[in-house]
């Protein structure tokens, strides 16, 4: 480093980097904990809460700083009198063209992850050893100028030269170009556009996950890349939806890739000790192997990022409520806005012809003696109708069954190998089996015993708003789904033209699903 005082000009676009970088990474760690371990090791020294628009916002200031330094670098081409002459190697000249480099990949990709274009899981690798090689750079650049010259480092970096020329055109072009490419972007990419097509009121669509209405083949399709989610390939699966409404209803076909169909929902398996729960993270609520297929759609009024602004990372967001078990965040809104939230399940809810219809709102009340704390993450009210998990008590160990069938071979359709077991229905009727005895219960050691009673066929009530029926097929989920564009309940909201939404797909996981950046906007077909 020089003794020569620095522009205003590098000053300023010095300072603009080293802050955006510093929340950029910090905040990008925070959001690779939900896929990664190894980042999750370091999760104590990261910041929690709503970290998306953080991040975003770094990006953005990042982008301006970059875009200034690019603008700089060409007027100096232009001016021969700036141009420097060939220089010698040297140790910091390297580094830092090195940190420019990285820099250069790490917006390319991350802007490419933003966008939703490339492939998804590449991209978000590339994205992630970049942001592995800045915290290296970070350490090259400045903390080699620390040992070198020590605290006085800081201040050669401040100390401005008279001359603001360049400061004076620099800035100006650059914030020009900025704002023109950011409302380009904001235009463009804010969102993808979903058209919801308009049928007659008189027109029926059969709810059988089938879609073969032709009013289904006029429709557009949304196809748009997810990832992020355990068990699908490289974590990715891409989802096509399309939509429709007649006046009073509005309908959705969504498929996804899923390689396999799973419904071996956290069996039960006779053991030498008694019966025990199959499951690899259940009891932190992480399970990935022994669970069902499911999807969720968020519906929201609010378009903005990390899912309406209502995804909080981090073990312990919310200060005054109880730690999330899996580390990962929490679902909640920070304003009086409710968020819908439909969730099909492919054992518990699509028997029903279902998707469980749930809302997002604020951080719920800690309730003694629940095991599991949700924050926003809450179920509309019902009237009747439920599903109970067939255990007296929940125990990693071993549990004492609620109920079991009068008769062995009610159990032979279970004993396949799992997780992957294909039977027609892993649930079993309440009213089918008997209260459990250990006097009855004389199955063999191995045997597998599903875990979802059903003390009815459905729900009723507002739980009941969301009519869905999923069919897996050749390595696809077909699902429709069908609700009223108003139900009139204060546990849901008006589906109008504008309304955005999201959507996730999970592979046998309970909460680690795939993600999408922008949101998905409604667009309503104004014409017959």
């Amino acid at each position: 480093m020089s003794e020569r005082s620095k522009s205003p000009l590098w000053i300023l676009i010095h300072s603009a980097a080293v802050v955006a970088v510093f929340f950029s990474l910090f905040s990008g760690l925070r959001i690779g904990t939900l896929s990664s371990t190894a980042v999750a090791s370091i999760d104590e020294l990261l910041p929690q809460g709503e970290v998306h628009s953080v991040h975003f916002i770094s990006a953005i200031l990042l982008s301006l700083a970059t875009l200034s330094y690019l603008t700089s670098r060409f007027q100096r081409f232009l001016n021969p009198k700036e141009q420097s002459k060939p220089r010698s190697f040297s140790y910091h000249r390297t580094v830092t063209w090195a940190g420019i480099f990285l820099t250069g990949i790490a917006l390319i990709s991350g802007w490419m992850l933003f966008s939703g274009t490339g492939s998804l899981t590449i991209i978000r690798l590339i994205h992630f050893y970049t942001a592995a090689g800045l915290c290296a750079y970070i350490f090259l650049h400045g903390g080699v100028y620390l040992v070198q010259f020590g605290c006085h480092a800081l201040l050669l970096i401040m100390q401005p030269s008279r001359s603001t020329n360049r400061l004076l055109f620099i800035l100006p072009v650059s914030l020009c170009l900025f704002l023109f490419g950011g409302w380009y972007l904001l235009n463009e990419y804010s969102h993808h556009a979903l058209p919801v097509t308009k049928i007659s009121s008189n027109t029926f669509i059969d709810i059988d996950g089938m879609a073969s209405e032709p009013q289904w083949q006029k429709a557009q399709t949304l196809t748009l890349s997810t990832d992020g989610g355990a068990n699908f390939y490289n974590g990715r699966s891409d989802v096509q939806l399309k939509a429709l409404q007649n006046g009073q209803e509005i309908f959705f076909h969504i498929t996804w890739q899923d390689p396999d169909e799973s419904l071996a929902h956290l069996p039960l398996k006779k053991t030498a000790e008694g019966w025990e729960i199959l499951q690899s993270g259940y009891e932190t609520f992480d399970e990935k192997s022994h669970y069902e297929d499911k999807f969720a759609i968020l519906l929201s009024e609010n378009c903005s990022f990390a899912a309406a602004g209502t995804a909080h990372l981090g073990q312990s967001p919310l200060a005054d409520k109880p730690a999330n078990w899996h580390g990962k965040g929490y679902h909640y809104s920070t304003s009086e806005q409710l968020h819908d939230l439909w969730h099909w399940k492919a054992v518990r809810t699509n028997k029903m012809y279902l998707a469980d219809d749930n809302f997002i709102g604020k951080p719920d009340k800690v309730r003694p003696g629940a095991r599991r704390y949700t924050a926003g993450y809450q179920q509309d009210s019902k009237e009747s109708g439920a599903y109970r998990m067939n255990w007296k008590w929940y125990s990693p160990t071993t549990i004492t069954p609620k109920r079991l069938p009068a008769k062995i071979d009610q159990l032979a359709p279970y004993q396949y190998s799992l997780p992957h077991s294909q039977s027609p229905d892993w649930t079993i009727s309440w009213f089918d089996y008997q209260p459990y005895s250990s006097s009855h219960d004389q199955f063999p050691l191995g045997t597998l015993m599903p875990s979802v009673l059903y003390t009815s066929n459905r729900f009723e009530g507002d739980r009941a708003d969301v009519r869905a029926r999923g069919i897996w097929r050749d390595g696809h989920w077909s699902l429709e789904l069908v609700r009223k564009l108003d139900t009139g309940s204060s546990q849901d909201i008006p589906i109008v033209d504008g309304i955005c939404m999201w959507v996730s797909a999970f592979d046998r996981a309970q909460i680690a699903h795939t993600r999408h950046s922008r949101a998905i906007q409604l667009s309503f077909d104004k014409t017959l």
